[in-house]
């Protein structure tokens, strides 16, 4: 999602803890007053906020499931409008929801940072999420007598360069949304994010996290969207003017990338860095995809339309010669190389493909 013009006027944080040696909740400590950066520091939370959840991120848009009273969908949409001292108040509830979300002890505690504001042309209002897991220290970072958490301590765990911003979600409220509508989904763009977790572990976050806590679930269309993914990328490297031996090797790349790969998130730029090797091709890749109507972000890979696609590797020539194989053993088995052949009338060699099948014949028809 692209963050224009994103403005944060109230941050708070709050800190949730492990559950104790007897698998019970740990009351989180309620911080009662809102956190002030001072400008350089609140540029480079902005930044990285949008590193974790903007254009280009990892991030994952994901649909609202839990829409009742006490869900933390419905939390929000009450809490992005009230005042200060409210919203101070109001906070901590979802403090207290990130901790029973938290249902083992291996979930480490941590700080939950709140924030809230404006972006895009139209200045529509937002409220993020940031759980920023602490495995140690916790008397270093707040103080006995006001339960304040150090300022100091904030600013080296969010802002460092090195340090990710663990697990983030933003509700973004929609363009055309006109306040009428029941489903929350017509007023939140949701994306979480989760730097905790990695692609080949084929996770996009924690269950607890996106599911139990924010009440959101994977779109039901991913299937879909990727299934435009596949075709869009197929077309674009069948138009390519490169070698055949160069686009079996793509098309080898995108059932990779699409059946082999563990990761449960695709997009874009991910496939083009990965294999795209010029940066100009790497840009037309992604601006055909854009057209295509596929998203600029990163987004849920289902590959349920396309299994049977992905399943096998098909190679037809002009002469009506077919060659099918096993995609995944494609690449171990079938060597495709272009040459030249006999000469035309101009004197010009015709366009031959030499195959190789590292196999013997068992069977002729």
């Amino acid at each position: 999602m692209r963050l224009i013009n994103l403005d944060v006027d109230r941050i708070i944080i709050h800190q949730v803890f492990r559950r104790d040696s007897d698998g019970n909740k740990v009351t989180p400590t309620r911080n009662h007053e809102l956190t002030n950066f001072d400008q350089s520091a609140m540029q480079a939370f902005k930044s990285r906020v949008k590193d974790a959840i903007g254009e280009g991120s990892r991030a994952v848009q994901m649909e609202v499931v839990n829409q009742g009273p006490n869900d933390l969908p419905t939390l929000i949409s009450q809490i992005i409008d009230k005042n200060d001292e409210d919203f101070i108040v109001s906070s901590y509830d979802i403090a207290e929801k990130l901790a029973n979300a938290q249902q083992t002890k291996r979930i480490p505690g941590g700080i939950i940072v709140l924030f809230s504001g404006t972006q895009g042309s139209h200045s529509k209002k937002f409220l993020g999420i940031i759980k920023a897991e602490v495995h140690s220290g916790y008397e270093k970072i707040t103080n006995k007598k006001t339960n304040k958490i150090s300022l100091k301590f904030v600013e080296e765990l969010l802002l460092t360069p090195a340090t990710k911003l663990y697990k983030t979600a933003g509700f973004f409220e929609k363009t055309d949304y006109d306040g009428t509508s029941d489903d929350l989904n017509n007023k939140w763009v949701v994306m979480v994010s989760d730097y905790q977790i990695s692609k080949a572990e084929g996770k996009a976050a924690a269950q607890y996290f996106y599911s139990d806590f924010l009440g959101c679930g994977y779109p039901e269309t991913s299937a879909r969207t990727t299934k435009l993914f596949y075709e869009s990328a197929h077309q674009f490297i069948s138009d390519m003017d490169v070698p055949e031996e160069k686009k079996s090797d793509l098309f080898s790349a995108l059932t990779t990338y699409l059946k082999v790969d563990t990761s449960s998130t695709i997009s874009s730029s991910d496939f083009a860095e990965k294999y795209l090797d010029d940066i100009d091709v790497q840009d037309t890749f992604m601006e055909h995809m854009k057209d295509s109507g596929l998203p600029d972000n990163t987004f849920t890979k289902d590959i349920e339309h396309i299994e049977k696609q992905l399943q096998l590797r098909k190679i037809n020539f002009r002469s009506k010669v077919k060659i099918t194989a096993p995609s995944d053993i494609f690449d171990n088995l079938v060597s495709i190389e272009s040459i030249d052949g006999d000469l035309d009338e101009s004197g010009v060699p015709a366009e031959w493909t030499k195959v190789i099948i590292k196999d013997r014949i068992i069977n002729q028809k």
